[in-house]
């Protein structure tokens, strides 16, 4: 079963990934006069061929005119431009982009077991050789190991995981304990999450 749940978590990763790779690399023109949300998504989703659904927030501002002209942006920045303007966001559920407000977007809490990440290897001592004054030998003296420095896991992943949402939602959290990295967040930053820990791993 676990091995299962595993499997479909990584599918719908890399089902994310190649998405979200076609909103940063496509590029879009868009020039829209007082046009509907609706109908710009609607234009989005079928030049890219990416789902886009409305969540209930995106919905009740399905109808507001918008009025943009950006030419040779990429799908994701153009987008932004659209919907920040409104409080709506962009996040990955069920092999879609839902456009949501970023309060609708439920939080989980997950642990992660990050034990072999927090020492790095440190340099070995070396031994030092000293000349005995008396000229009958020389002396070694072993430095003592330096004390481990424990990685800022926390801070890392904040830094380059999750944007502002640590700040602008007081529910999020992160905390390290006992080797273990406790986090609250949504869906759609732990799977940036789970992606920046196996990078730290690999070039670990």
């Amino acid at each position: 079963m676990t091995t299962l749940v595993l499997a479909m978590a990584l599918s719908q990763d890399a089902d994310r990934e190649a998405a979200e790779n076609t909103l940063r690399n496509r590029k879009v023109t868009l020039q829209f006069q007082d046009a509907s949300l609706a109908s710009i998504v609607d234009y989005v989703r079928d030049l890219t061929n990416v789902n886009f659904v409305l969540g209930a927030k995106a919905r009740e501002k399905a109808e507001t005119p918008i009025t943009i002209h950006v030419k040779d942006l990429s799908v994701k920045s153009a987008l932004a431009l659209v919907l920040k303007p409104l409080g709506l966001t962009t996040v990955w559920r069920d092999g879609v982009f839902l456009i949501t407000a970023p309060e609708e977007e439920p939080l989980l809490l997950q642990i992660y077991d990050v034990r072999d990440l927090l020492y790095p290897i440190a340099d070995m001592p070396g031994v030092e050789i000293a000349l005995d004054a008396s000229g009958l030998g020389a002396t070694f003296q072993q430095d003592a190991p330096p004390e481990p420095t424990i990685l800022p896991l926390e801070e890392i992943v904040k830094t380059h995981v999750g944007g502002k949402s640590w700040e602008e939602n007081s529910k999020t959290s992160i905390r390290l304990q006992n080797g273990l990295l406790v986090i609250k967040q949504t869906r759609e930053v732990h799977a940036e999450i789970r992606r920046l820990i196996g990078k730290l791993r690999r070039t670990k």
